[in-house]
C-alpha cells in the first residue's frame, strides 16, 4: 500500500526529496524500489505506543543532517493507497494560497451520523455514547468531517516548534471520500477492494496512482 502513496507524491512534482521511515529494512527496500529515499527508525520510535510525530521530527532531523530543508513538509500514511498526486497538488494549492501552518485532510461522515454513536457494555445493553441531546432528524444535524491521513501539510517551523500536525492553528481540507479512506483493518480493506474495483467499472480506469513494475513482480517476465 505504501507504494501508492510515494508514486503519488513523486508524480505530483512538489518535492526535493520523497522519504519513507520504518524499522523494516523489506519496506526500506520496497520503498527505494518506488523511488523513495529510505530512513531507518530507531526501534523505540517503532513500538505499538510510538507517536507517529517522533517519526516525522526524527526524519527532518537525518533528512536536514543529509543537507535537505524545507520550509514545507507533506506526510501521506500508507494505509491511504487511494490518494493521488492530483490530490497531493491541489491541497498544496490550497495551503499555500490560504498561508496555513497546518493542514489535515479530511472526508465527510458518509452513511453513518457520529452524533447517534452508540456504546455496549459487557452484557450488551447500550446507552447513547454522546447523550440523548443529539438524538434529533439526521438532516437537521451538522455536517461533521473525521480526519484521514492522505494529505496532511505543515509549516516546517511551526510543526516543530508545536510537535504536532494538530497545531495552532490548524485548517482541514476535503478530499473525496473514496480517495481518503484510510485502512486500518481487514474491513477497510475489502472496502477499498469494492472501491478499486467500482471506480474501474465507471470510469474505465483504475483510481489507484501508476507507479513503475511491481515490486513483487521485479525481474520476472
Amino acid at each position: 500500500m505504501m507504494a501508492y502513496g510515494v508514486a503519488a507524491a513523486i508524480h505530483s512534482e512538489l518535492f526535493q526529496k520523497v522519504f519513507v521511515s520504518s524499522d523494516d529494512p523489506e519496506i526500506g527496500r520496497v520503498a527505494e524500489w518506488y523511488g523513495a529515499e529510505f530512513i531507518e527508525r530507531p526501534a523505540e520510535l517503532a513500538t505499538d505506543t510510538a507517536q507517529s510525530i517522533d517519526a516525522v521530527t526524527h526524519v527532518l532531523r537525518v533528512s536536514e543532517a543529509k543537507g535537505v530543508q524545507s520550509e514545507w513538509l507533506c506526510q501521506i500514511l500508507p494505509n491511504c493507497p487511494l490518494v493521488t498526486s492530483a490530490d497531493v497538488v491541489e491541497h498544496w494549492e490550497k495551503f499555500r494560497t490560504a498561508r496555513r501552518s497546518f493542514q489535515i485532510s479530511v472526508v465527510n461522515y458518509r452513511c453513518v451520523y457520529p452524533e447517534w454513536a452508540l456504546a455496549g457494555d459487557v452484557e450488551g445493553r447500550g446507552r447513547w455514547l454522546w447523550g440523548r441531546e443529539f438524538l434529533t432528524r439526521s438532516q437537521d444535524l451538522s455536517s461533521a468531517v473525521c480526519p484521514t491521513g492522505a494529505v496532511w501539510w505543515a509549516r516546517r517551523e511551526d510543526l516543530l516548534a508545536q510537535n504536532t500536525f494538530y497545531g495552532e492553528p490548524f485548517h482541514l481540507q476535503l478530499i473525496d471520500a473514496n480517495r481518503g479512506v484510510d485502512i486500518d483493518d481487514d474491513d477497510d480493506l475489502r472496502l477499498a477492494e469494492l472501491l478499486v474495483r467500482g471506480l474501474t467499472d465507471r470510469d474505465g480506469r483504475s483510481p489507484l496512482e501508476k507507479m513503475k513494475e511491481s515490486y513483487l513482480l521485479r525481474g520476472k517476465t
